[in-house]
Protein backbone atom coordinates (compact mmCIF):
# COMPACT_ATOMS: atom_id res chain seq x y z
CA UNK A 1 0.00 0.00 0.00
CA UNK A 2 1.48 3.43 -0.92
CA UNK A 3 2.25 5.56 2.14
CA UNK A 4 1.59 9.07 2.18
CA UNK A 5 3.85 11.93 1.72
CA UNK A 6 4.68 13.43 5.00
CA UNK A 7 6.59 16.48 5.49
CA UNK A 8 7.57 17.96 8.48
CA UNK A 9 10.02 21.29 7.78
CA UNK A 10 12.11 22.17 4.42
CA UNK A 11 14.67 19.81 4.89
CA UNK A 12 13.64 17.53 7.69
CA UNK A 13 13.06 13.94 7.60
CA UNK A 14 9.77 12.85 6.30
CA UNK A 15 8.62 11.41 9.36
CA UNK A 16 7.52 12.79 12.42
CA UNK A 17 9.59 14.78 15.57
CA UNK A 18 9.60 14.25 18.97
CA UNK A 19 7.98 16.95 20.83
CA UNK A 20 7.97 15.53 24.42
CA UNK A 21 10.88 15.32 27.17
CA UNK A 22 11.70 12.19 28.44
CA UNK A 23 9.35 11.28 31.44
CA UNK A 24 9.26 7.83 33.33
CA UNK A 25 6.04 7.34 32.87
CA UNK A 26 3.48 7.27 29.33
CA UNK A 27 2.11 10.44 27.95
CA UNK A 28 -1.48 10.28 26.73
CA UNK A 29 -4.21 12.57 24.59
CA UNK A 30 -2.06 15.18 22.72
CA UNK A 31 -4.63 18.36 21.77
CA UNK A 32 -4.04 21.21 19.78
CA UNK A 33 -5.50 24.21 20.45
CA UNK A 34 -8.21 25.38 18.23
CA UNK A 35 -5.55 27.77 16.51
CA UNK A 36 -2.91 25.19 16.22
CA UNK A 37 -0.24 27.71 18.09
CA UNK A 38 -0.06 25.25 21.06
CA UNK A 39 -0.45 21.49 21.87
CA UNK A 40 -1.34 19.58 25.29
CA UNK A 41 -0.83 16.36 26.52
CA UNK A 42 -1.30 13.99 29.71
CA UNK A 43 1.28 12.16 31.51
CA UNK A 44 0.31 9.22 33.45
CA UNK A 45 1.95 7.83 36.15
CA UNK A 46 0.34 4.78 36.81
CA UNK A 47 2.21 3.40 39.91
CA UNK A 48 1.18 6.65 41.43
CA UNK A 49 -2.28 6.74 40.15
CA UNK A 50 -0.87 10.65 39.23
CA UNK A 51 -1.84 12.49 35.68
CA UNK A 52 0.39 15.29 35.03
CA UNK A 53 -1.02 17.84 32.34
CA UNK A 54 1.54 19.83 29.99
CA UNK A 55 0.92 22.44 27.19
CA UNK A 56 3.84 23.28 24.98
CA UNK A 57 4.38 25.25 21.38
CA UNK A 58 4.43 21.64 19.48
CA UNK A 59 7.56 21.94 18.11
CA UNK A 60 10.99 19.71 19.18
CA UNK A 61 12.59 20.92 21.38
CA UNK A 62 10.12 23.56 23.11
CA UNK A 63 10.01 23.19 26.36
CA UNK A 64 6.00 22.33 27.91
CA UNK A 65 5.14 23.61 31.13
CA UNK A 66 2.89 21.92 33.96
CA UNK A 67 -0.61 23.06 34.75
CA UNK A 68 -1.20 22.50 38.13
CA UNK A 69 -4.72 23.42 40.09
CA UNK A 70 -5.09 26.29 42.15
CA UNK A 71 -7.64 26.46 44.83
CA UNK A 72 -9.13 28.84 45.56
CA UNK A 73 -12.75 29.77 44.50
CA UNK A 74 -15.08 29.32 41.99
CA UNK A 75 -15.69 33.06 40.43
CA UNK A 76 -11.76 32.67 39.39
CA UNK A 77 -11.28 33.96 35.55
CA UNK A 78 -7.97 35.11 36.77
CA UNK A 79 -4.83 34.12 37.99
CA UNK A 80 -5.31 32.43 41.87
CA UNK A 81 -3.25 31.72 44.50
CA UNK A 82 -2.58 28.45 47.13
CA UNK A 83 -1.43 25.50 44.22
CA UNK A 84 -2.98 22.37 45.02
CA UNK A 85 -0.83 19.19 45.96
CA UNK A 86 1.45 17.74 43.40
CA UNK A 87 0.08 14.37 43.76
CA UNK A 88 -2.78 15.35 41.85
CA UNK A 89 -4.83 13.78 38.49
CA UNK A 90 -4.68 17.25 36.02
CA UNK A 91 -6.58 15.73 33.00
CA UNK A 92 -9.43 15.90 29.95
CA UNK A 93 -8.15 19.69 28.77
CA UNK A 94 -10.70 21.30 26.24
CA UNK A 95 -9.15 24.70 24.46
CA UNK A 96 -11.49 27.62 24.21
CA UNK A 97 -11.29 29.61 21.18
CA UNK A 98 -8.08 31.19 20.01
CA UNK A 99 -9.19 35.03 21.59
CA UNK A 100 -9.76 33.84 24.81
CA UNK A 101 -6.62 32.26 25.67
CA UNK A 102 -7.77 29.86 28.00
CA UNK A 103 -8.93 26.27 28.41
CA UNK A 104 -10.84 24.27 30.89
CA UNK A 105 -9.51 20.52 32.36
CA UNK A 106 -10.31 18.21 35.10
CA UNK A 107 -8.73 17.94 38.56
CA UNK A 108 -8.76 16.19 41.75
CA UNK A 109 -7.59 19.11 43.44
CA UNK A 110 -6.15 18.80 46.86
CA UNK A 111 -9.42 17.34 47.47
CA UNK A 112 -9.41 14.20 45.30
CA UNK A 113 -13.02 15.58 44.44
CA UNK A 114 -12.98 15.78 40.96
CA UNK A 115 -13.63 19.40 39.84
CA UNK A 116 -13.10 21.70 36.75
CA UNK A 117 -10.48 24.36 36.16
CA UNK A 118 -10.09 27.03 34.11
CA UNK A 119 -6.72 28.10 33.14
CA UNK A 120 -4.75 30.15 35.41
CA UNK A 121 -7.94 30.21 38.11
CA UNK A 122 -9.77 28.23 41.15
CA UNK A 123 -12.57 25.64 40.65
CA UNK A 124 -15.88 26.41 38.64
CA UNK A 125 -19.14 25.69 39.50
CA UNK A 126 -17.31 23.35 42.78
CA UNK A 127 -19.99 20.86 44.18
CA UNK A 128 -19.60 17.48 45.82
CA UNK A 129 -19.65 14.75 43.20
CA UNK A 130 -17.14 14.15 40.54
CA UNK A 131 -17.19 16.53 37.41
CA UNK A 132 -15.45 15.97 34.22
CA UNK A 133 -15.15 15.75 30.38
CA UNK A 134 -16.12 19.61 30.03
CA UNK A 135 -16.16 21.00 26.37
CA UNK A 136 -16.18 24.37 25.58
CA UNK A 137 -18.02 25.62 22.71
CA UNK A 138 -17.02 27.32 19.44
CA UNK A 139 -18.55 30.38 20.03
CA UNK A 140 -16.36 30.78 24.10
CA UNK A 141 -19.80 31.38 25.66
CA UNK A 142 -20.41 27.98 27.50
CA UNK A 143 -18.96 24.60 28.67
CA UNK A 144 -20.70 21.94 28.87
CA UNK A 145 -19.72 19.06 31.46
CA UNK A 146 -20.81 15.88 32.86
CA UNK A 147 -21.12 15.95 36.91
CA UNK A 148 -22.37 13.18 39.28
CA UNK A 149 -23.55 16.42 42.18
CA UNK A 150 -27.47 14.70 41.68
CA UNK A 151 -26.16 10.96 42.34
CA UNK A 152 -26.68 10.18 38.15
CA UNK A 153 -23.89 11.55 35.87
CA UNK A 154 -25.89 14.25 33.92
CA UNK A 155 -24.86 17.37 31.58
CA UNK A 156 -24.82 20.66 32.99
CA UNK A 157 -23.70 24.15 30.94
CA UNK A 158 -22.08 27.20 32.53
CA UNK A 159 -22.05 30.61 31.22
CA UNK A 160 -18.66 31.89 30.64
CA UNK A 161 -19.42 35.20 31.11
CA UNK A 162 -21.39 34.18 34.95
CA UNK A 163 -18.88 31.96 36.17
CA UNK A 164 -19.87 31.97 39.78
CA UNK A 165 -23.47 31.24 38.75
CA UNK A 166 -25.01 27.25 39.49
CA UNK A 167 -24.54 25.68 36.16
CA UNK A 168 -27.78 25.01 33.74
CA UNK A 169 -28.77 20.99 33.79
CA UNK A 170 -29.37 19.94 30.73
CA UNK A 171 -30.17 16.03 30.87
CA UNK A 172 -31.97 14.26 33.29
CA UNK A 173 -32.64 10.70 32.49
CA UNK A 174 -33.09 8.61 35.50
CA UNK A 175 -31.86 5.70 33.74
CA UNK A 176 -28.61 6.84 31.89
CA UNK A 177 -25.79 8.47 32.65
CA UNK A 178 -24.86 11.44 30.03
CA UNK A 179 -20.75 11.05 28.80
CA UNK A 180 -18.69 12.77 26.31
CA UNK A 181 -20.65 16.08 25.23
CA UNK A 182 -19.31 17.45 21.59
CA UNK A 183 -20.34 20.48 20.70
CA UNK A 184 -21.42 21.25 16.94
CA UNK A 185 -18.99 23.33 15.30
CA UNK A 186 -21.98 26.43 15.52
CA UNK A 187 -22.68 26.11 18.54
CA UNK A 188 -25.61 25.30 18.39
CA UNK A 189 -26.14 21.29 18.94
CA UNK A 190 -24.52 18.64 21.02
CA UNK A 191 -23.77 15.03 20.84
CA UNK A 192 -23.28 12.87 23.58
CA UNK A 193 -23.09 9.68 25.30
CA UNK A 194 -25.85 7.99 27.13
CA UNK A 195 -25.11 5.14 28.99
CA UNK A 196 -27.03 2.22 30.12
CA UNK A 197 -27.45 -0.80 31.61
CA UNK A 198 -27.80 -2.09 27.65
CA UNK A 199 -25.10 0.02 26.49
CA UNK A 200 -24.53 3.10 25.22
CA UNK A 201 -25.28 4.81 22.47
CA UNK A 202 -25.32 8.51 20.80
CA UNK A 203 -27.73 11.50 21.35
CA UNK A 204 -28.62 14.61 20.18
CA UNK A 205 -29.67 17.93 21.45
CA UNK A 206 -31.06 20.14 17.98
CA UNK A 207 -31.14 23.18 20.33
CA UNK A 208 -29.08 23.79 23.53
CA UNK A 209 -31.45 26.99 24.06
CA UNK A 210 -34.35 23.76 24.24
CA UNK A 211 -32.57 20.75 25.38
CA UNK A 212 -34.54 17.41 23.99
CA UNK A 213 -32.51 14.64 23.18
CA UNK A 214 -33.42 12.65 20.43
CA UNK A 215 -31.62 8.51 19.69
CA UNK A 216 -28.56 9.05 16.81
CA UNK A 217 -28.20 5.00 17.49
CA UNK A 218 -29.88 2.12 18.57
CA UNK A 219 -27.46 -0.27 18.92
CA UNK A 220 -26.02 -3.15 21.39
CA UNK A 221 -22.77 -2.71 23.26
CA UNK A 222 -20.79 0.68 23.01
CA UNK A 223 -20.48 3.75 20.68
CA UNK A 224 -18.81 6.64 21.95
CA UNK A 225 -16.88 9.05 21.24
CA UNK A 226 -18.44 11.33 18.98
CA UNK A 227 -16.51 14.24 17.23
CA UNK A 228 -17.96 16.66 14.74
CA UNK A 229 -16.53 17.21 11.26
CA UNK A 230 -15.21 20.81 11.28
CA UNK A 231 -18.49 21.50 8.33
CA UNK A 232 -20.87 20.52 11.08
CA UNK A 233 -22.54 17.97 8.61
CA UNK A 234 -21.77 14.57 10.00
CA UNK A 235 -20.76 12.86 13.16
CA UNK A 236 -18.06 10.26 13.66
CA UNK A 237 -17.80 7.83 16.59
CA UNK A 238 -16.53 4.63 17.98
CA UNK A 239 -18.73 1.34 17.87
CA UNK A 240 -18.13 -2.51 18.15
CA UNK A 241 -21.75 -3.80 18.13
CA UNK A 242 -20.73 -5.88 14.98
CA UNK A 243 -17.99 -7.64 17.11
CA UNK A 244 -17.72 -6.72 21.26
CA UNK A 245 -14.15 -7.60 20.88
CA UNK A 246 -13.12 -4.43 18.94
CA UNK A 247 -13.96 -1.28 18.04
CA UNK A 248 -14.91 0.23 14.60
CA UNK A 249 -15.26 3.96 13.14
CA UNK A 250 -18.06 4.98 11.72
CA UNK A 251 -19.69 8.40 10.60
CA UNK A 252 -22.75 9.39 10.10
CA UNK A 253 -24.49 12.58 8.98
CA UNK A 254 -27.08 14.81 11.94
CA UNK A 255 -29.88 13.12 10.04
CA UNK A 256 -29.36 9.36 8.58
CA UNK A 257 -27.49 6.64 8.95
CA UNK A 258 -24.20 5.68 10.05
CA UNK A 259 -21.56 4.05 7.40
CA UNK A 260 -18.69 2.37 8.65
CA UNK A 261 -15.27 4.02 7.62
CA UNK A 262 -13.18 1.08 9.53
CA UNK A 263 -12.56 -1.90 11.23
CA UNK A 264 -10.45 -2.77 14.36
CA UNK A 265 -9.32 0.61 15.16
CA UNK A 266 -7.50 1.74 18.72
CA UNK A 267 -9.81 3.96 20.50
CA UNK A 268 -8.69 7.72 20.48
CA UNK A 269 -9.64 9.31 23.91
CA UNK A 270 -10.85 12.36 22.22
CA UNK A 271 -12.82 11.04 19.82
CA UNK A 272 -11.71 10.67 15.70
CA UNK A 273 -9.85 12.95 14.48
CA UNK A 274 -10.88 14.84 11.40
CA UNK A 275 -8.78 17.05 8.78
CA UNK A 276 -9.69 20.70 8.45
CA UNK A 277 -11.36 20.27 5.54
CA UNK A 278 -13.79 17.41 6.61
CA UNK A 279 -12.62 14.77 3.97
CA UNK A 280 -10.89 12.48 6.13
CA UNK A 281 -10.73 10.95 9.02
CA UNK A 282 -7.34 10.15 10.52
CA UNK A 283 -7.62 7.10 13.06
CA UNK A 284 -4.66 4.10 14.21
CA UNK A 285 -5.64 0.49 12.78
CA UNK A 286 -4.97 -2.15 15.60
CA UNK A 287 -2.66 -4.18 13.33
CA UNK A 288 0.77 -5.51 15.63
CA UNK A 289 2.61 -7.27 13.22
CA UNK A 290 3.21 -3.53 11.38
CA UNK A 291 3.24 -1.79 14.74
CA UNK A 292 -0.44 -0.33 14.96
CA UNK A 293 0.04 2.20 11.99
CA UNK A 294 -1.90 5.40 11.08
CA UNK A 295 -4.29 5.82 8.87
CA UNK A 296 -5.78 8.46 6.82
CA UNK A 297 -9.36 7.67 5.21
CA UNK A 298 -11.60 9.95 2.72
CA UNK A 299 -14.83 9.60 4.25
CA UNK A 300 -16.68 9.70 0.83
CA UNK A 301 -14.69 6.39 -0.18
CA UNK A 302 -13.09 4.80 3.56
CA UNK A 303 -11.80 2.23 1.08
CA UNK A 304 -8.84 4.46 -0.76
CA UNK A 305 -7.37 4.40 3.18
CA UNK A 306 -4.21 4.79 3.10
CA UNK A 307 -1.07 4.80 5.55
CA UNK A 308 0.58 7.61 7.09
CA UNK A 309 3.98 7.11 7.05
CA UNK A 310 4.84 8.80 10.52
CA UNK A 311 8.12 6.83 11.10
CA UNK A 312 6.75 5.91 14.66
CA UNK A 313 5.80 2.84 15.98
CA UNK A 314 3.18 1.57 18.81
CA UNK A 315 0.82 4.66 17.63
CA UNK A 316 -2.09 5.61 20.05
CA UNK A 317 -3.96 8.49 20.83
CA UNK A 318 -3.95 11.64 18.62
CA UNK A 319 -5.05 14.99 17.16
CA UNK A 320 -5.21 17.13 13.59
CA UNK A 321 -4.86 20.78 13.33
CA UNK A 322 -4.51 23.11 10.94
CA UNK A 323 -1.37 25.45 12.64
CA UNK A 324 -0.58 29.16 11.56
CA UNK A 325 1.74 28.10 8.92
CA UNK A 326 -1.24 27.43 7.28
CA UNK A 327 -0.14 23.30 7.18
CA UNK A 328 -1.84 20.32 8.37
CA UNK A 329 -0.40 18.81 11.38
CA UNK A 330 -0.61 15.92 13.03
CA UNK A 331 0.39 14.91 16.34
CA UNK A 332 0.73 11.58 18.04
CA UNK A 333 1.50 9.59 21.39
CA UNK A 334 3.85 6.37 19.72
CA UNK A 335 6.80 4.36 21.66
CA UNK A 336 9.24 5.45 19.31
CA UNK A 337 10.42 5.08 15.89
CA UNK A 338 11.34 2.50 14.22
CA UNK A 339 14.91 2.25 14.42
CA UNK A 340 15.20 3.18 18.10
CA UNK A 341 17.07 1.02 20.14
CA UNK A 342 14.70 1.61 23.52
CA UNK A 343 11.18 1.67 23.83
CA UNK A 344 9.69 2.36 27.03
CA UNK A 345 7.52 4.64 27.31
CA UNK A 346 5.21 6.50 25.04
CA UNK A 347 6.19 10.24 23.70
CA UNK A 348 4.63 12.62 22.04
CA UNK A 349 5.26 13.40 18.18
CA UNK A 350 4.19 15.90 16.10
CA UNK A 351 4.31 15.91 12.07
CA UNK A 352 3.54 17.89 8.90
CA UNK A 353 0.19 16.07 7.27
CA UNK A 354 0.28 16.75 3.43
CA UNK A 355 -0.54 14.46 0.19
CA UNK A 356 -4.11 13.78 1.20
CA UNK A 357 -5.70 12.53 -1.71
Amino acid sequence: MLSLLLVLLPGALAQAQLVSPATPANCQVPSWSTDGNQLAWEVNFHDRKVVELYVSPGYPGAAPRRIVPVSRGSSAMTAGFDVAGSETVAHELSWAPAALKRFVYGSSGSTQDYDLYIEGGGPVAAAPGADGTAAWSPDGKWIVFTSARTGQGDLYLIDVAAVEKPPLKLTGDPTASELFAAWSPDSQKIAFVGHTQKGDNLYLIDNVAFPAPRPVTAWEHTQTRPTWSPDGTMIAFFSNHNDINRFDLYVTPVAGTPTLVATDVALNDDGPAWTPDSKHLVYVKKDEANFDPVYAAPVRQPSQARVVATGTVGNGDLDVVKRPDGKVWLAVVAQGLKNDKVRDFKRVYAMVLSGLP
